[in-house]
C-alpha cells in the first residue's frame, strides 16, 4: 500500500499552535476540567444588573415590598436591581415576560396569590405558573382586616354578625368582582357565619376604601396597609383580622377565629420566583442574598410598617405550598361559582 507523504508543519508555526490548543481543549474537556460557558457564567453570577419584576403597578403593596427589600440585594449582590413594574391583566403580564425571560437568573419575579389563583380563574395563560417557574424564596403573608365605617353600630365581627341575622342583607360591602379576594374574605365569612351581605361591586381598592369612608358602603376588606393608617386616624375602624394570629401593627384587633368564626383567613402571600432552567447555583445566590436582605433591620421594619408577616421558606416548601395552593384556589373559586374567564 502506497502510503501518502506525511504533512510538515513547523515546530512554532501558527498552524501548529492551533492544533495543539485545539488538541488540548478537546482533553481537557474530555476530563472535565476546562469549564463551560454556562458553568462559568453561574460561578461569575451576577454580572450584570437583576430585573426584578412587579407584575402590578407602582406605589401597590407589591410594589412596596420590592423597593424595601431591593436596595439591600444590591449590596448583597453587588449588582443593581432594578424594579421594573408590569402590570395588568391580574399579573398575567408581568409574569408571562418573565415565562419567557431567558434561565439565567437575570429576570426574577415577585409572585403573589393571584400567580396561584390565575390558574382557576383565566381559561387560558400564557404559562403554567409551576412548570415554568423555579421558586427561590417565600417571603411571607399580609391578612386583611375587615373594617368598617366609623358611624356603622357594630364595632366587632360578633356585632356584626347579630346585625345580620336580625337583618339580612342589610349591610353592603365592597367587592373588585368574582373572584376577587375582598370579595372572596366577605363570602367565606358569610359561610363561616351563616349570614348574607350585599355586595356592591368597585374597579379598585380605593374608590372602595373612599366610599367607605362617606358611609355609601358600610363594610369592606382590607389590606392592613391600607387599612391600618385610616384606623389611626379614626376614618374607620376595624372589625377583625382575617389571619390565624393578630398583627403586630394592629394588636388590639382580635382575629375571626377568636370572634368564633374560623377558617376566615384571606391575604395577600409574596415570594420570589425564576424561571424555570435557571441554575440550582443561581437560585441559591438569589436566597441566599434575599434572607440576608430580610434580616437587615430596616428592611425587617419596612415589612411590618405594610403589615407583611415575614415567613421564609425555601424553594422546595415553597414550591409545596405554592401547589397546595393553586389546588386551594381551584376549589374556592368552583365553590363560589366564580367561572373562568378568557
Amino acid at each position: 500500500m502506497k502510503h501518502l507523504p506525511e504533512q510538515h508543519v513547523p515546530a512554532q508555526s501558527p498552524q501548529r499552535r492551533r492544533l495543539l490548543a485545539s488538541a488540548a481543549s478537546i482533553s481537557l474537556t474530555a476530563c472535565g476540567l476546562l469549564a463551560s460557558p454556562l458553568v462559568l457564567a453561574q460561578s461569575d453570577y451576577p454580572n450584570k444588573p437583576i430585573k426584578l419584576v412587579v407584575p402590578y403597578a407602582p406605589g401597590g403593596f407589591s410594589d412596596v415590598v420590592a423597593r424595601a427589600i431591593a436596595s439591600e440585594l444590591q449590596k448583597n449582590l453587588g449588582q443593581a436591581v432594578v424594579i421594573d413594574n408590569r402590570g395588568g391583566a391580574n399579573g398575567v403580564i408581568g409574569t408571562a415576560a418573565v415565562a419567557q425571560a431567558p434561565a439565567d437568573g437575570y429576570t426574577v419575579l415577585l409572585a403573589l396569590d393571584s400567580h396561584a389563583s390565575n390558574q382557576s380563574l383565566f381559561k387560558t395563560l400564557p404559562y403554567d405558573s409551576i412548570k415554568d417557574f423555579a421558586p427561590v424564596i417565600f417571603l411571607g403573608t399580609a391578612p386583611m382586616v375587615m373594617i368598617a365605617n366609623r358611624d356603622f353600630a357594630p364595632n366587632n365581627a360578633k356585632e356584626l354578625v347579630q346585625l345580620l341575622k336580625a337583618a339580612p342583607d342589610s349591610v353592603s360591602y365592597a367587592s373588585l368582582g368574582p373572584g376577587s379576594q375582598i370579595q372572596l374574605a366577605g363570602r367565606m365569612l358569610e359561610n363561616s357565619a351563616g349570614v348574607r351581605m350585599t355586595a356592591v361591586p368597585y374597579k379598585g381598592g380605593a374608590p372602595a376604601l373612599s366610599d367607605l369612608m362617606g358611609g355609601h358602603i358600610q363594610v369592606m376588606f382590607a389590606s392592613a396597609t391600607s387599612a391600618a393608617p385610616i384606623i389611626e386616624q379614626h376614618r374607620a375602624k376595624a372589625l377583625g383580622v382575617a389571619s390565624a394570629r393578630r398583627l403586630s401593627m394592629l394588636p388590639d384587633v382580635p382575629t375571626f377565629a377568636e370572634q368564633g368564626y374560623p377558617g376566615v383567613e384571606m391575604g395577600f402571600w409574596v415570594g420570589m420566583m425564576a424561571r424555570a432552567g435557571t441554575p440550582p447555583t443561581v437560585i441559591d445566590k438569589l436566597r441566599a442574598a434575599t434572607v440576608q436582605a430580610v434580616a437587615q433591620p430596616e428592611v425587617a421594619k419596612q415589612l411590618r410598617n405594610l403589615g407583611l408577616v415575614v415567613d421564609l421558606k425555601g424553594p422546595a416548601d415553597f414550591d409545596k405550598f405554592l401547589q397546595a395552593e393553586i389546588v386551594r384556589w381551584g376549589d374556592m373559586l368552583r365553590r363560589e361559582n366564580v367561572k373562568p374567564t378568557d
